[in-house]
């Protein structure tokens, strides 16, 4: 299913690849209404269920961070500690706001900036599998040390459904609050594929998504990991952990072929060579 929001992600992801370190127009990209001490932002989702990617526009606390276009706390923070509900119906739920499939993204942020009325919908944040939002830099200046959380370490995961990431994320220890670790952030991620690696922006993985999880603190230590089966990139999953579907191919222009009888015919298959991983996603925790 290919829709006009696939176009939006890809532009993000296109940002990412070649490492832009400034964000476009908040605008354009990701934000929604303003309101006194809120503000809607776009957010990228994952859903259990759901074969392909969610667009949806959540209400996050305003922040004063000096230097910083809209700042509010991480991602990973506000899906692993929900605000308080407002009703007993709301409690442990998020309230979203979806574009129209057929709508362009940035219309559809026009349109809510305009106070357009939407109907919203409920999330359960416990079928969100991954998040991420559309951003080049952080949206907060302190680093996201929720309670028990160590150091960034370099890390390989695999999850339940096969994808394979590696980037840099905290160890959690056993002891540690689950209540406040819902959603493991991993900062600057590559996903490992059968047919390359693949720059990824910041994502924001629910725990119960992840099937395995390695950390990989010193150069032999990662060559181990590198030759264990789950983790090899033949063993993974090629599907995008983004829900995206493959790119379209553009529509080739009929060639004219002279008539001529040939006994046979060879046609040679073009392959698309993903480029090098020029630089990483520049947000971090």
């Amino acid at each position: 299913m290919y829709h006009s929001h696939i176009d939006h992600v890809r532009a993000h992801l296109e940002r990412v690849r070649y490492g832009h370190l400034v964000d476009p127009a908040p605008e354009k990209v990701y934000l929604g209404a303003e309101e006194e001490n809120h503000f809607w932002e776009l957010i990228g989702l994952r859903l259990a269920g759901c074969p392909v990617l969610v667009l949806a526009l959540l209400r996050f606390q305003r922040l004063d961070l000096p230097g910083i276009a809209y700042a509010r706390e991480s991602l990973g923070t506000y899906l692993s500690t929900l605000p308080t509900p407002r009703s007993v119906d709301e409690a442990g739920a998020l309230t979203a706001v979806l574009p129209s499939g057929s709508q362009k993204v940035s219309f559809f942020l026009k349109r809510m900036r305009a106070g357009a009325k939407m109907t919203p919908v409920t999330l359960d944040p416990a079928r969100i599998e991954v998040a991420f939002d559309f951003r080049l830099q952080n949206p907060y200046l302190i680093p996201d040390f929720r309670a028990g959380a160590g150091k960034l370490h370099n890390h390989y995961y695999r999850t339940v459904d096969g994808h394979v990431i590696r980037g840099r994320s905290h160890e959690i220890p056993a002891t540690a609050p689950e209540e406040l670790h819902r959603f493991a952030t991993i900062s600057s991620p590559q996903q490992v594929t059968p047919m390359g690696v693949y720059p990824l922006p910041a994502l924001f993985v629910n725990r119960h998504y992840l099937a395995l999880r390695a950390e990989v603190p010193t150069r032999e230590t990662l060559a181990a990991v590198m030759k264990w089966v789950p983790f090899l990139p033949a063993s993974a999953k090629p599907e995008s952990i983004l829900s995206l579907p493959a790119p379209r191919e553009p529509a080739k222009a009929a060639r004219k072929t002279p008539r001529t009888r040939t006994d046979s015919s060879t046609v040679e298959q073009g392959s698309v060579t993903p480029r090098p991983n020029r630089a990483g996603y520049t947000n971090r925790i």
